[in-house]
């Protein structure tokens, strides 16, 4: 492999020359730079970029940390992250935590040991507790997105869950539903439990009560979904629509009433948060309520690389993104609740 000893002798030039002509380290005339550009074109000369790094003082990488680069949700958001790095000349590193919070803390001090520029971070965990587990472990400028963490001062990127939440709810008590299940998501994350907020706010406006029967295990998992909707609707009096709090858990609801032998929505309708990708090709197309997924990955990529570039502190503010409805052909009128009332 060829070194900078090698660019030097080809050149011409001395090794702290041909250094500082790659690197723009030093003053160098632009007949040498020329010289030293056509040896390392002619020798196939790659520096080192970890060398480098130390050297220079930065990385030009980009730590992305997502739950789950499978779910479609998160890797349209590495989508546009990296391609927005790309053109501001950054690179990306993309880990997944798997909602572990204990792997969420490795990939942290797997980041600080590549030197990383910056982080853009979908947390585990929304809690104190964890905030002050993993502040000593984050030193670059970081963008929180989908959720913030208490006691961390980082900007935040989100949706508006709440909002979500009740719209979903809403839809469903508009078609006359008045028993509606949710696959609740996992403690100690704001995401779950501002959605699971909405759908209270939306059945308290309607002097709905609050049934914990109806309350099923979820944990945004696809198979936690599937087993908590499953085992619910073998049991007597079950509920007429089902709201799952992500694209996953509905993606495990649909399967679970697929396995019993019901027709959505003939038997059971079905709504969620987050899109997908893939939604004209399900049988039924899903209602969804729907999270600008592009241009919150695209806000936080800009607010982290305008930090890096002003080297401004962070201010700890919330961009706020309001979802949307989407009707398709997974939800209907609830004619049981029609003939009672």
């Amino acid at each position: 492999m060829a070194t900078i000893k090698d660019v030097a002798k080809r050149a011409g030039v001395a090794i702290s020359t041909a250094s500082a002509a790659i690197n723009r380290s030093a003053p160098v005339s632009d007949e040498v730079i020329a010289k030293v550009e056509a040896a390392v074109r002619d020798i196939g000369y790659v520096p080192h970029g970890g060398a480098r790094s130390l050297r220079i003082g930065h990385s030009r990488l980009i730590g992305l940390i997502l739950p789950d680069i499978t779910n479609p949700h998160f890797a349209r958001v590495a989508k546009v992250v990296e391609s927005a790095c790309l053109n501001a000349g950054y690179m990306v590193a993309v880990y997944s935590t798997g909602e572990d919070h204990a792997r969420e803390q490795q990939i942290l001090t797997m980041m600080r040991m590549q030197r990383v520029d910056g982080l853009i971070i979908i947390p585990t965990r929304s809690d104190a507790k964890h905030g002050a587990r993993i502040v000593d472990q984050i030193h670059v400028p970081t963008i929180l997105l989908d959720s913030f963490v208490e006691g961390l001062p980082y900007d935040v990127v989100k949706l508006d869950n709440i909002a979500a939440g009740r719209i979903a709810t809403e839809h469903l008590i508009e078609l006359g539903h008045r028993r509606i299940a949710v696959t609740i998501g996992r403690d100690n994350i704001v995401t779950g439990e501002h959605r699971l907020e909405g759908y209270r706010q939306a059945l308290a406006a309607h002097g709905l009560p609050i049934e914990q029967d109806l309350l099923l295990p979820g944990r945004f998992d696809q198979s936690v979904a599937h087993d908590g909707v499953f085992a619910r609707m073998k049991q007597p009096d079950p509920p007429t629509a089902i709201f799952a709090l992500s694209n996953m858990m509905m993606l495990g609801t649909l399967d679970a009433l697929h396995e019993l032998g019901l027709s959505v929505p003939e038997d059971v309708s079905v709504i969620s948060i987050d899109d997908f990708d893939f939604a004209n090709i399900m049988n039924p197309p899903p209602t969804v309520v729907a999270a600008p997924v592009l241009e919150m990955a695209q806000t936080a990529i800009s607010a982290l690389l305008d930090e890096l570039a002003s080297k401004r502190l962070p201010s700890g503010s919330q961009t706020v993104f309001e979802p949307r409805l989407i009707v398709r052909k997974s939800c209907a009128p609830c004619f049981t609740a029609a003939m009672v009332d």
